[in-house]
């Protein structure tokens, strides 16, 4: 019988008492299946910053994908409304319960997530943009079920310390493709949208270039990308330094778009956090 870890001893620092033991009964039904590793609960929940909008994301880790009429049933058996196989990002369900409460259900190969932890973690492999987010998803788990101390061990592991190379590679591949020296860094993509006056290519080309400044930040800072959302709320609170007039510029930037504004400020921001980098 897989060990059921005991999720909080106060339930009210995550959610309300129903939701939490609802929480409790889906990984106590997954559990008992063949072939689960380790169910977990992370996202917003059980990141630094939450709030009671936050979603219930719930991580189902299994050595081989769990059939979706057998995920139906477990759920029909808890009295919760499900949506099967939701696979936008990755393979998962929608279960709610009778008060509306919704439970976000991703459905994880262990496999997949040591390939991850493999390629990031081990080797150092830089991504352009969120680089260590699922690193940053397994380190702020709350597990419910372990059933071997798999996921236990991989997130012991990866808190262990933030490896050099891999923060050296993600600065470097996400400054340069920024506005490194070659053919088409997201720069100039941008300084071509604004000749166009084309308003959907400069937001476009402007996320991308803030995607890759947080994930060059954040490494700089030695923490691990937190996600989407919040993003410079995690940045005041997860990072030690931060560039030169942050608070300002990213705002400005967002709100410069389709304007003259737009190039001036979007390098003022880069300068700065080059700037931050290259001070050490």
């Amino acid at each position: 019988m897989a060990h059921m870890a005991g999720m909080v001893k106060r339930p009210e620092e995550i959610g309300g008492y129903h939701q939490v033991m609802t929480v409790e009964r889906i990984a106590e039904g997954f559990s008992a299946l063949p072939g689960v590793r380790a169910v977990a609960l992370s996202g917003s929940r059980t990141s630094a910053i939450k709030d009671s909008s936050s979603d219930w994301d719930l991580y189902i880790y299994s050595d081989s994908p769990i059939a979706k009429d057998e995920r139906k049933r477990l759920y029909d058996a808890l009295s919760l409304t499900s949506r099967i196989s939701i696979s936008f990002f990755e393979e998962g369900d929608e279960a709610e319960d009778g008060e509306g409460n919704v439970f976000d259900l991703m459905m994880r190969s262990t496999a997949w997530t040591e390939g991850e932890v493999d390629n990031v973690y081990r080797n150092h492999h830089a991504k352009i943009g969120y680089t260590t987010c699922i690193l940053y998803n397994i380190a702020t788990s709350r597990m419910l079920c372990d059933r071997d101390g798999w996921l236990s061990r991989l997130q012991d592991e990866i808190t262990g310390g933030y490896p050099e190379e891999l923060r050296r590679n993600i600065i470097h591949d996400n400054l340069t493709v920024i506005d490194g020296a070659f053919s088409s860094p997201f720069i100039k993509q941008l300084e071509l949208a604004v000749m166009r006056d084309d308003i959907v290519s400069q937001n476009h080309r402007l996320s991308a270039i803030i995607a890759s400044y947080f994930d060059a930040l954040f490494a700089y800072n030695r923490v691990y990308h937190p996600g989407e959302k919040k993003l410079m709320r995690y940045a005041g609170l997860l990072c030690n330094r931060l560039p030169r007039g942050f608070d300002e510029d990213i705002p400005a930037m967002i709100g410069a778009i389709g304007t003259e504004g737009l190039l001036p400020r979007t390098k003022a921001a880069i300068a700065s956090l080059r700037d931050l980098v290259e001070a050490g």
